[in-house]
């Protein structure tokens, strides 16, 4: 069978994207970097909080990414850069950092979400909102269901209804050695899906190409906490914490979890993604897994994301309707 051809993203017609620096705790290292990328076709469409992977920063790299995937979902997508590293002069608090030892995202993703729904508030006009999700790639995945957590049950934040995560490492627990290895594999296998990307009309390059150009941030001891808090595998945990959560609404809505997973990846195991799925439908969530071709690296090539984001869409609206 000939495989079908690949997904040419076209960046001359996708919406701007707009860096937004918000002021998420007081003090030195409260900023906050976000950018915003808005396909709705509707004021009542949905927005997507993003957390990203590690080393990831808000940056015209990235947000190429989120360029493609925004449209695709018809949503707006917050992406929120990760405190301690980035654009913005920004650091782990101490609560944040004592957390993250214990393998608990939930701190810092309050304030991460905090950060994004106080701005898309401030801008939102309809009445009622559109419905809110999370997305996030590898630890962004943790960070994503920690926000899903952090909202549920409570007034503070607006309630998340879809919980998309693309690459969860946090799904088995890590020793420091066998970690180290998986992401040393996968960063082997980047270079060929960077080339992809290189193929779309107007694409930019990788931070790490383009001279002259590096974050602002880059706290050593909190990306070594964010990376081993990954170890602790808390991911299942949380989706549950949340599940049951949701449970006790007064006003009960439906919550979805869809999870995309390369199927030559090492760092997003294959029968934990499985188990992930069947856990959240056992609590009520109506959940789906998406298989993509490549390894863990496919996200960083254009063309297989926006072939991943139209198989997203209908699933973020109605997974309910479509077959298993």
């Amino acid at each position: 069978m000939t495989p079908d051809p690949p997904v040419m993203p076209d960046l001359a017609a996708a919406p701007d994207w707009e860096p937004v620096r918000v002021t998420s705790a007081d003090g030195p290292g409260g900023e906050i970097l976000l950018g915003v990328v808005d396909g709705r076709q509707r004021a009542d469409d949905p927005t997507f909080v993003v957390a990203q992977g590690f080393l990831a920063f808000v940056e015209p790299f990235e947000m190429q990414r989120f360029q493609v995937i925004a449209p695709a979902l018809r949503a707006r997508l917050v992406v929120v850069e990760t405190p301690g590293a980035g654009f913005a002069a920004s650091r782990l608090l101490p609560a944040e950092r004592r957390a993250l030892l214990r393998g608990d995202f939930t701190v810092l993703a309050r304030r991460m979400l905090r950060a994004a729904t106080e701005y898309t508030a401030s801008l939102d006009t309809a009445d009622p909102p559109g419905p809110l999700g999370v997305l996030g790639y590898s630890l962004g995945a943790s960070l994503a269901t920690a926000m899903a957590v952090v909202s549920a049950g409570t007034t503070a934040h607006p309630p998340v209804e879809s919980v998309v995560l693309v690459e969860p490492v946090a799904l088995r627990r890590w020793s420091a050695a066998g970690l180290i290895a998986a992401v040393r594999h996968e960063n082997r296998l980047v270079q060929p899906y960077l080339d992809r990307t290189a193929t779309v009309p107007g694409a930019v390059r990788p931070l790490h190409a383009r001279p002259g150009e590096s974050p602002t941030t880059r706290r050593r001891a909190d990306l070594l906490l964010l990376g081993n808090a990954l170890r602790a595998a808390r991911l299942t945990d949380d989706l549950k914490t949340a599940a049951h959560r949701w449970e006790r609404e007064p006003t009960p809505r439906p919550h979805r979890l869809i999870v995309v997973r390369g199927d030559g990846s090492t760092l997003s195991p294959r029968q934990q993604n499985h188990d992930l799925v069947a856990a959240a439908e056992r609590h009520g969530i109506t959940a789906r897994l998406v298989g993509v071709p490549g390894p863990h690296a496919f996200w960083q090539s254009l063309p297989a994301v926006a072939a991943a984001a139209t198989q997203l869409d209908p699933l973020c609206r109605a997974p309910e309707s479509l077959p298993e």
